[in-house]
């Protein structure tokens, strides 16, 4: 079956679109302000993807890729010096057992040809990916991130309390009671956030990392993933992530693997055959396999390194990552992936000026690691 071509993709914005970015946008700068208190660490923190596991250097080397697969960035065989950034999904910095396992995989490539689609940073020269240990994400609409991103500040509490539990699941599922009809009850998207809560905590090395949202891919459209390459999955020794015995579980597990060998990750795509069961718009339907493999297309590489300082922390936490910090070819498509254009962008400058960073891309791995 060949892939839909991006021309086909009509996107459509509601009437109500661009006032519910505006209170979703002001709702984040808020919260990333009231972040200096509400996390004690003496600094803004992000509202999501909050506390870091570590920052590794790497080498992002891309294949041959013929006919579909050879698209944009991965159109012809090409090596990117790059970093990779750990994190946990939540917006706090609490011992690992008081988070989830929903974690982040962030990839900043360096030296990428062509204009960014961030305005303010046109001449970057960086690419970055945001992924995650999970393919289905839990918001489709500017109206469902500003409700779930207030009532995921109540997390992981609320789902702890037996009572809260209940009324935090009805609030998610009917946007706080403004959708009267349960026929437009966000059930794709509670099960999508309920499939959060059965990922097991392994070693941060060892997790498939999804896009969930769409992009554009070149003359098609995309989602992309890394999964740990055969080698490196049987190579991991620290198998074991036992947060109660450890409140920094995922980052002594993350340095140690780190310390003792090289690591590797196939980089994937999976192109879009059908927009009606492989729907752009709704992140919480995972895309079926049997309509469309996934396909490797790059190699991500890291490199034998030591990540143990705090200095490597302090780097990661001043790394910015958004899937908008991306190229034409790349550019990402959806409602919810344009909520995040401008939430991203909104957080970044906000957390860098409250906490006196200087908000600049870097010009490669050597600047931020050494």
């Amino acid at each position: 079956m060949n892939p839909v071509r991006y021309e086909d993709y009509r996107p459509t914005e509601r009437p109500a679109y661009q006032e519910e970015l505006k209170k979703v946008v002001a709702q984040v700068a808020r919260r990333t302000r009231v972040s200096v208190e509400r996390e004690t660490a003496g600094r803004a923190v992000r509202t999501a993807h909050g506390k870091t596991y570590g920052l590794l250097k790497a080498t992002v080397t891309v294949g041959e890729n013929p006919g579909f697969h050879g698209q944009g960035i991965f159109a012809r065989p090409t090596v990117y010096d790059a970093v990779v950034r750990y994190s946990n999904g939540l917006g706090h910095l609490r011992p690992d057992h008081q988070l989830g396992a929903a974690c982040g995989m962030g990839i900043k490539l360096f030296g990428v040809a062509g204009p960014s689609l961030l305005d303010d940073e046109r001449d970057s020269c960086t690419f970055d990916l945001n992924l995650i240990n999970n393919d289905v994400f839990f918001a489709n609409t500017a109206y469902d991130y500003m409700v779930i991103e207030d009532l995921f500040a109540e997390l992981p509490e609320a789902l702890v309390d037996p009572a809260r539990r209940k009324t935090w699941m009805a609030e998610f599922l009917t946007r706080r009671q403004t959708l009267t009809d349960p026929g437009h009850w966000l059930w794709d998207e509670l099960l999508a956030m309920l499939s959060f809560t059965t990922v097991p905590r392994r070693n941060l090395l060892s997790y498939t990392y999804n896009s969930m949202g769409a992009f554009r891919y070149g003359d098609h459209i995309a989602k992309i993933r890394t999964v740990p390459t055969a080698a490196s999955l049987s190579s991991l020794t620290h198998q074991i992530v036992d947060v109660r015995a450890d409140n920094e579980a995922f980052r002594r597990t993350l340095v140690a693997e780190a310390a003792e060998r090289d690591h590797s990750f196939d980089l994937q795509v999976q192109l879009n055959t059908d927009l009606a069961r492989m729907p752009v718009d709704n992140t919480s339907v995972k895309w079926p396999e049997e309509l469309s493999p996934w396909v490797t297309v790059a190699r991500v590489y890291l490199p034998r390194q030591d990540i143990g300082g705090d200095d490597n922390l302090a780097a990661a936490d001043a790394t910015s990552i958004t899937p908008w910090r991306s190229r034409e070819e790349h550019r990402p498509i959806g409602e919810i992936q344009r909520v995040r254009q401008e939430v991203y962008r909104r957080s970044s400058i906000e957390r860098h000026r409250i906490n006196g960073q200087e908000r600049r891309e870097p010009a490669g791995s050597a600047e931020l690691l050494g």
